[in-house]
């Protein structure tokens, strides 16, 4: 991603949609109740006038969909917001219910956030200058159905529209200067170390708030276990089976029958499910204590220039629809193998789990809090190496379906089509895209080369 200001005119849309039915479904009604409650029994400015448009594009997520609202003010302010929305797909719907995604990222931004902002605040006296800052988009208003509650249960034999689960917040784009990540292009090192950055600032005051004000975190916030169904856990197991079939296919086509490619690949299919089980809480990385983990497949980053080095300034993470309390190197895993190429790897792994290392340490002496047990760079390489099995999962899953070069809206698929197919078809004719080819055979490659299979 290059790091250039880029100016976003409010009245185009970064899809060819028509804006019509984005007005007709975002009222003005709704917006000033949000700017309502968000006012928090303060006085909200009246809305004089305001543009709904869709707010990203097919394949920039799968389990929302996005709007952003440019509003004009009674006193004279803009207000720009993007609006994440209940998918209106009957499989698209029943997966975000299954996993209680909306109910769970609206208590991380409306609850948990806010508390650790909270504790520094409170248990050790910084103010917002001087407190750790978290790498979020600021929250504005959201509302969404509990399904794992009784009341909420009961609503999934009814129709729920897209406003019945919505999380508001301030699109950065137009407020701060940011804008999307390329999902075809890998990060470079200025970008993947703001990234690392800003993971080992979330891990650490997490930490933090284990130490000094609850230890078991996910009795206070329920939203932090992932409870996900074995029959969505199935879901990503049989992409991960259809992918490593699609790879084997590439690997034979360029080495040759019985090679050691698509042999890695066999051996892997046995691991498909003890792998799975991270997703549900249940298994672990056998690292660290575990801490929350938050997806990071999705960010924007900075574009506003730093005049003197042309770099990016700082990014923000979005989509945190499946936190949970793990071991920190998931996220590592997660970010790095579904992110950067094999040459990267290579040339920055090292300073980037230094910079992690470092940025994790600087908190907790900032927070009064002792390290994690056992943590040192010794330890944090070797149990980032025993991880790479999680990693190769998240490659086999995640390269076919962010490098897909053209996806279609996946609110247009028929009604009876189930989200298995759907991203088998998204993820088809790997072979024919060169990118996907080689990072396939490179994570592969260095799989074998590091020992792991």
């Amino acid at each position: 991603m290059s790091p250039t200001h880029e100016q976003m005119n409010s009245s185009t849309s970064p899809t060819d949609l028509p804006t019509t039915n984005c007005n007709d479904l975002i009222t003005q009604e709704f917006l000033q109740n949000a700017l309502k409650m968000e006012a928090n029994g303060g006085s909200a400015p009246e809305i004089v006038s305001y543009l709904a448009t869709p707010g990203s594009k097919p394949g920039d997520n799968y389990a929302s969909i996005i709007y952003s609202v440019d509003i004009n003010l009674s006193d004279g302010t803009k207000r720009h917001l993007l609006i994440k929305c209940y998918p209106n797909h009957p499989s698209r719907q029943e997966l975000t219910n299954k996993m209680n995604l909306f109910f769970k990222e609206c208590e991380v931004y409306s609850k948990w956030m806010p508390e650790l902002r909270r504790m520094q605040k409170e248990v050790f006296g910084l103010d917002k200058e001087d407190a750790v800052k978290l790498p979020y988009a600021k929250f504005v208003h959201g509302e969404c159905i509990d399904f794992q509650s009784e009341e909420g249960d009961a609503r999934k034999s009814g129709p729920i529209s897209s406003l019945d689960n919505y999380i508001i917040m301030e699109d950065l784009r137009k407020t701060h200067g940011f804008r999307m990540t390329s999902r075809l292009e890998p990060l470079d090192f200025d970008h993947m170390k703001l990234v690392i950055s800003a993971l080992a600032r979330v891990h650490s005051v997490s930490w933090a708030y284990r130490n000094h004000v609850e230890e078991n975190i996910t009795q206070k916030f329920p939203c932090l276990v992932t409870n996900m169904p074995d029959e969505e856990v199935a879901i990503f197991s049989n992409v991960v089976r259809s992918n490593l079939e699609q790879a084997k296919g590439i690997y034979d086509k360029e080495f040759g029958p019985k090679n050691a490619y698509t042999a890695v690949a066999d051996k892997f299919s046995g691991m498909i499910d003890r792998i799975s089980s991270l997703f549900t809480g249940s298994g672990t990385a056998e690292g660290f204590e575990k801490l929350m983990r938050v997806k990071t497949s999705d960010k924007f980053g900075r574009d506003a220039e730093n005049p003197a080095t042309g770099k990016p300034l700082e990014v923000i993470l979005l989509d945190l629809q499946k936190p949970l309390e793990a071991c920190v190197v998931n996220d590592l895993q997660n970010l790095i193998y579904l992110c950067t190429t094999l040459e990267f790897r290579r040339k920055y792994l090292d300073d980037l789990l230094q910079l992690y290392h470092d940025t994790f340490n600087g908190v907790c002496e900032k927070l009064r809090t002792p390290t994690l047990p056992g943590f040192c760079m010794d330890s944090l390489r070797f149990r980032y190496h025993r991880a790479k099995f999680f990693g190769y999962y998240m490659a086999m899953m995640g390269i076919p379906i962010i490098l897909k070069e053209e996806v279609a809206n996946m609110e247009d698929m028929g009604d009876d089509k189930n989200l298995t197919d759907a991203f088998t078809e998204i993820c088809s004719g790997a072979g024919t895209n060169n990118t996907v080819k080689e990072r396939l055979i490179e994570v592969t490659r260095e799989m074998m080369e590091d020992g792991i299979f």
